[in-house]
């Protein structure tokens, strides 16, 4: 999903010119030591700018934002009672949980 996402967003805001242009010379119009092509001919454009200067979050960001957003909720409005009755909130700050040993479940990865 991940390589999915870069790849959307390489072709929805990429520099469409610098590409095209990078194939448009033939090996006679390149000097010499030019003409072997190295990686730096077929590396990619870097994807952070371009999910920063459009607001874009990443997938992996979006997991742990959707993730904050559903706890933040569950404390705030004590609703789903159900979610709100596993965490354990601090009695000297009530915006710190105490986590337990931790485990692989949305409680302990949450906190």
């Amino acid at each position: 999903v991940w390589i999915a996402q870069k790849h959307c967003i390489r072709v929805l805001f990429g520099d469409k010119q610098a590409y095209l242009d990078k194939f448009k010379t033939c090996v006679k119009a390149r000097p010499y030591p030019l003409q072997a092509l190295n990686e730096d001919f077929f590396q990619q454009e870097h994807c952070k700018p371009l999910f920063k200067e459009h607001g874009i979050l990443a997938m992996k960001n979006l997991y742990t934002y959707y993730t904050f957003m559903e706890v933040f909720k569950a404390l705030k409005l004590r609703y789903p009672i159900s979610l709100y009755e596993h965490f354990n909130i601090s009695s000297r700050k009530e915006t710190t949980l105490i986590t337990t040993f931790p485990a692989n479940n949305f409680i302990s990865r949450s906190t």
